[in-house]
């Protein structure tokens, strides 16, 4: 059964037994990866996913369930379970929306890319074996590459609903990754470059390999520095790793359950106002780029802070419907469950400053080029306290790399702290499309 007769089906079991409010996704996830090691190929992995989910709105309660078999005995048993699990359910105000149109073409966001499926393990295989060689021409040091691997991917999903909702759509990516040691005498160092994109680059093989080296090189004699204030630099990849940590404060479910700081401060001031952070979900290419949520709500590009102003809550069905309001647009969902809140892609407008022009403006700071694990990071307080690594800048000048030492701070602070901004996104497939960051008031502990 195909996707479309699987979605029918859910309808025609829906209306059998008597449920007006019922809706479905099914959704199907392909992937090819190849491993390298030692100048072969060492693993090749090839997987699919398929599977439906149906939520049932059964007197108020609702109520989900799943199956990975697309049969019209499957499916009815999936609906009834569904119905029976909205028993155990307390009665909420959520609706399903009705079909609406969305303000944009599925096509316009060039999420799929038909070369890509083309992709075969020889394609892929040539890829990373050029990422291993230029990896072991780059630099003697080198004692092995730990990691390297090549991917492709695919995903289709179909939303469909008693209330009318019928929606497609198909994405695809490749993607590669490369980890290195280096070592020189007792010093040793790993370093670790990533690309994804949803466009095919046969040369990508050979920078990725050369700049994984370059990554572990650049740290390698690093050491601690005393513990002080300094200003931070975040720089492109590490500026949207970090911020991402605590952007659920700004759902409309986590300010309903106390877990948000921003609960209580629409239009209020929480950041510098040169600050504006869009959720944009009609960039083309982007990584969570949709015309309608998993809802079926059209999505539209909206200003979660605006010139330093909080204005806007992100909301699927059920919050929503607590606080009065229209969902945004931000449902989110496998087929194995329930609804939650998302954002698409966030956007923080670059500067006109490069990295190397951030590190020249304050007297003493800390660029920080790798993080290490979240552990002392709360999404709920916003206390942020983080191993990092990167380089001390004292006059504009690299001083020394820098590592086994720890950055501490809070998210709602550092909005407010923010200094400049860096002129470039960094370059791989991405939701967060946020500059370097100078940002003053963090402690270093050494």
């Amino acid at each position: 059964m195909d996707f479309k007769q699987a979605g029918l089906e859910v309808i025609h079991a829906a209306k059998k037994e008597g449920l007006d409010h019922v809706d479905a996704l099914i959704e199907r996830t392909e992937e090819l990866e190849v491993q390298i090691r030692d100048n072969k190929v060492e693993k090749v992995e090839q997987s699919t996913s398929l599977g439906l989910g149906i939520r049932v709105l059964n007197q108020g309660r609702s109520g989900f369930a799943s199956t990975e078999k697309l049969d019209p005995q499957t499916i009815q048993k999936t609906l009834l379970k569904a119905r029976s699990n909205s028993e155990f359910q307390d009665p909420t105000d959520v609706f399903m929306p009705d079909k609406t149109t969305a303000g944009l073409d599925e096509n316009q966001l060039q999420l799929y890319q038909e070369e890509l499926n083309q992709l075969n393990v020889e394609d892929l295989s040539r890829l990373g074996l050029e990422a291993e060689a230029a990896a072991r021409e780059t630099d003697p040091r080198l004692t092995s590459i730990p990691y390297l691997g090549v991917s492709r991917s695919q995903t289709e999903r179909v939303l469909v609903s008693t209330h009318g909702v019928e929606h497609s759509e198909r994405s695809n990516q490749v993607g590669a990754y490369c980890g290195t040691l280096l070592e020189d005498g007792d010093l040793r160092k790993s370093g670790f470059e990533f690309w994804s994109q949803r466009k095919w680059d046969p040369e990508a093989g050979r920078k990725l390999g050369v700049r994984a080296v370059e990554k572990a090189a650049e740290l390698l004699g690093a050491s601690s520095i005393e513990s002080k204030k300094l200003p931070v630099i975040l720089d492109e990849y590490c500026a949207p790793r970090l911020l991402g940590m605590y952007f659920r404060a700004f759902y409309g479910e986590a300010a309903q359950k106390g877990s948000s700081r921003l609960k209580g401060k629409l239009n209020e001031t929480i950041a510098v106002d040169s600050l504006t952070l869009l959720d944009d979900p009609h960039l083309p290419g982007g990584g969570a780029s949709r015309t309608v949520d998993d809802e079926g709500v059209p999505t539209e590009p909206l200003k979660l802070i605006d010139s330093g102003r909080f204005s806007q809550f992100l909301y699927h069905v059920e919050p929503a419907s607590k606080d009065g309001v229209s969902s945004t647009g931000h449902a989110a969902r496998n087929y194995d469950s329930g609804i939650s809140t998302t954002t698409h892609n966030l956007v923080v407008k670059t500067g006109e400053k490069n990295l190397q022009d951030l590190c020249s403006i304050p007297e003493e700071c800390l660029l920080v080029t790798q993080l290490e694990g979240a552990a002392g990071c709360n999404p709920i307080s916003g206390d942020i306290s983080i191993g990092v690594q990167g380089f001390h800048y004292k006059n504009g000048r690299r001083v020394q790399p820098v590592d086994s030492i720890t950055i501490a701070g809070n998210f709602f602070d550092l909005l407010l702290n923010i200094r400049e901004y860096g002129n470039q996104y960094q370059p791989n497939l991405s939701s967060r499309f946020i500059p370097a960051l100078l940002v003053e008031g963090f402690s270093i502990s050494g």
